[in-house]
């Protein structure tokens, strides 16, 4: 036994592993994986994955096959949308933030319901002087027009919130199209003018819904900084949530229903908080004019 230990030790030596390279064995550190070259990522608005209904296939699609599997840019507008995925050569991207180095920022609210924090929201807002966008759902300013009034009249930008709050990836063209139609008239006929923003309700988007918004005159925002309110979590978690990753251009989503019941105490502090660290708080028409909108998801 001991023999052959000692002939196994003596075969190590002469013949390293293959793992061990030259450098290793001259006590030098091997390369990491990091350091590997790898193929270059390219933008979201180039690859991705869009809803389409998935292709029928029912056996193993292999090489040539691929490509005949593939659903065409065409069918993803014109077909129904489906919760299956399938790989597509692009998707639209909606606008995240702007692309400057001047130090602004644009804090935007949603209003689905309630009429007890938007009066709230504005107080603070006139008394820190701060003109903002607020994304109003067609049905509540319908219900609501003395408010909406109100927010058109203290100068902040009125945008769509759509109709019926509901993830408009799940619908057709035509639904999609009804829905954004519909709150464009309940907003003209009460604060009698729109901005030319949507924010799906949700956040939820797809080509289609995309495509339907631009066709109406709208473009599609987003967000890159949330500071979910709609949670509760908390005044101090809200406060350095924003403060810690809201960077020049960035748009914040904030809310003025009454869902978001902490927003009275957390919003002061944030706008001090911004205008400390040299932030110019702006509404988003303003902010589309400082610098190219970006269509690529930060968070």
């Amino acid at each position: 036994m001991g023999f052959v230990f000692g002939r196994r030790i003596e075969q190590l030596r002469r013949f390293p592993p293959a793992y061990e390279t030259e450098e290793a064995s001259t006590g030098e550190v091997a390369p990491e994986i990091a350091d590997i070259p790898i193929a270059e990522e390219k933008e979201p608005q180039d690859v991705g994955v869009g809803l389409a209904e998935k292709p029928s296939v029912d056996t193993e699609v292999r090489g040539e096959e691929l490509e005949e599997a593939r659903v065409p840019d065409g069918a993803l507008i014109e077909e129904p949308v489906t919760e299956r995925i399938a790989v597509v050569p692009k998707v639209k991207m909606p606008i995240f933030y702007v692309d400057t180095k001047e130090p602004v920022v644009a804090l935007t609210f949603d209003i689905s319901w309630g009429q007890q924090q938007v009066m709230r929201v504005l107080e603070i807002l006139r008394e820190k002087n701060v003109k903002s966008t607020f994304f109003l759902s067609g049905p509540w300013a319908k219900r609501y027009p003395n408010f909406v009034q109100e927010i058109a009249k203290a100068g902040h930008d009125i945008a769509s919130h759509g109709d019926a709050h509901v993830d408009l990836s799940n619908y057709s063209r035509e639904e999609i199209e009804k829905n954004i139609s519909t709150a464009h008239k309940d907003l003209v006929d009460t604060a009698g003018k729109v901005s030319p923003y949507f924010r799906p309700p949700n956040g939820d988007y797809d080509d289609v819904v995309i495509d339907t918004a631009r066709s109406l005159g709208y473009e599609t925002v987003i967000w890159a900084v949330d500071s979910l309110d709609w949670k509760n979590p908390g005044v101090d978690f809200m406060v350095e949530r924003v403060l810690g990753r809201t960077f020049p251009g960035a748009i914040v989503l904030m809310h003025a229903s009454d869902s978001s019941q902490q927003i009275q105490d957390a919003l002061p502090l944030i706008i001090d908080g911004l205008r400390e660290k040299g932030y110019r708080l702006v509404p988003l028409s303003e902010l589309m004019t400082i610098g190219t909108p970006v269509r690529w998801d930060p968070r």
